[in-house]
């Protein structure tokens, strides 16, 4: 592939990930936090199984690889899809927008039904990502680029989250998230290539694919890998009161400080792309396991008096452990990112990948699931101790993977 159009792809993908739900249309985040909170009165353990469900869609993505690797339509394979789920995702929040009041079995169905819609743009957008750039090598750099613009919108939506969730109603706010999956149906129309397949044995070359990934071991402990690295119980939603209740972090210093990581991430993703074929991969795992570990037990410093006698204290930790954590995490993230795109059969793109996405969300959803019951039987500072700890479970999966010898095979 030429460079020029290594750099168009690059620029396409990355437009549709910085208009993302991971990227721009995580602008209402900290809003619904607050309305969860303060409007509908849940308590932080409600708000954990809150968010555990509506990850729901993001669950089940090798569903939407499936489909989209076996069914086109009109002849596409990608591009239809990624159509269809904009149009459904911009319904979602411009229908939320209009409600006079919310109710926690509406925001619970609306939020499910937009993860699924999410989800499935997120595995067609990475399926076309995969079987366009892995035969030219470019998974890495699409990579790159797609999450250096996630981190790029989010220090825009962490500011302006903190502002809206201050100043705006929740209807304002859900149905300006409502542009963003149209501005992705317009880049998709206008700019997404892609060749149309025929939908004759399609469904068969996909399942010879799956059946030979099933058959790939590094597959298999990449998947055990990424589930173990996010399923240590989060404690999220209950540090998110504790630092509003108790530490008094406004809306407006959540979104600097959501800025703040977001800034640290895409140094984190620049450097993923420059040096990412420099740096054993088993060593910056290995720092990384430490790094979290030690990071997630900094955050016992929050409830020590010499912290709550002075605020700015906490928002200083806050911001230098964020910034720290966000850089770090990031490389590692795309590292992982990279290392499952080597690693899916031709044909299976979007199914492969999503179920190795699907394995991290699973982490995350059991993760909330569990922090919050963990919550309500030891307390946020043990729970603390204990998602630090699990996080150690990951090193023997690590050594077993041999990420240096697997690396672009």
């Amino acid at each position: 592939m030429e460079k020029k159009a290594a750099l168009r792809l690059s620029a396409v993908f990355a437009l549709i990930y910085f208009f993302s739900t991971n990227g721009m249309a995580s602008l209402p985040g900290l809003t619904v936090n607050y309305l969860l909170k303060d409007v509908l009165h849940m308590t932080a353990a409600q708000s954990a199984y809150f968010a555990a469900i509506t990850m729901l869609g993001w669950a089940i993505k090798p569903l939407w690889g499936v489909i989209s690797d076996s069914f086109p339509i009109f002849g596409y394979r990608r591009k239809s899809y990624l159509i269809v789920t904009s149009v459904v995702a911009a319904g979602i929040w411009l229908f939320l927008g209009q409600q006079a009041s919310y109710a926690v079995p509406l925001l619970t169905v609306m939020f499910i039904a937009s993860s699924f819609a999410y989800a499935f743009n997120d595995v067609v957008c990475d399926g076309l990502m995969v079987e366009t750039g892995k035969p030219h090598g470019l998974t890495g750099q699409f990579q790159s680029w797609q999450w250096g613009a996630v981190y790029a919108a989010s220090i825009i939506t962490a500011l302006a989250g903190g502002w809206v969730a201050a100043h705006l109603s929740p209807q304002t706010t859900f149905t300006i998230n409502g542009i963003f999956p149209l501005v992705v149906l317009a880049l998709v129309i206008c700019f997404v290539p892609e060749q149309k397949s025929s939908a004759t044995g399609q469904w068969r070359t996909s399942i010879i694919a799956l059946k030979s990934a099933a058959k790939d071991k590094t597959l298999w402990l990449v998947a055990l890998f990424l589930f173990l690295w996010t399923f240590s119980p989060s404690f999220g939603a209950p540090f998110f009161y504790y630092k509003n209740d108790v530490l008094k972090f406004d809306p407006m210093f959540f979104g600097i400080l959501g800025a703040a990581g977001s800034a640290f991430s895409l140094i984190g993703a620049v450097l993923f792309s420059k040096y990412a074929g420099k740096i054993k991969i088993a060593r910056l795992i290995n720092w990384a396991i430490v790094l979290g570990v030690v990071t997630t037990l900094f955050d016992l410093a929050y409830f020590t008096q010499f912290v709550l006698e002075d605020i700015l204290r906490a928002r200083v930790i806050a911001l230098v452990s964020g910034a720290v954590f966000g850089m770090i995490g990031t490389f590692v993230f795309l590292t992982l990112l990279n290392l499952s795109a080597e690693v899916c059969p031709k044909y299976g793109e979007g199914t492969v990948f999503a179920a190795l996405m699907s394995v991290w969300n699973l982490g995350g959803m059991g993760s909330a699931a569990l922090g919050g019951w963990l919550f309500e039987m030891i307390g946020l500072q043990p729970l603390i101790v204990v998602s630090a700890l699990s996080t150690l479970l990951v090193w023997p999966v690590a050594r077993m993977l041999k990420l240096d010898e697997n690396k672009g095979k």
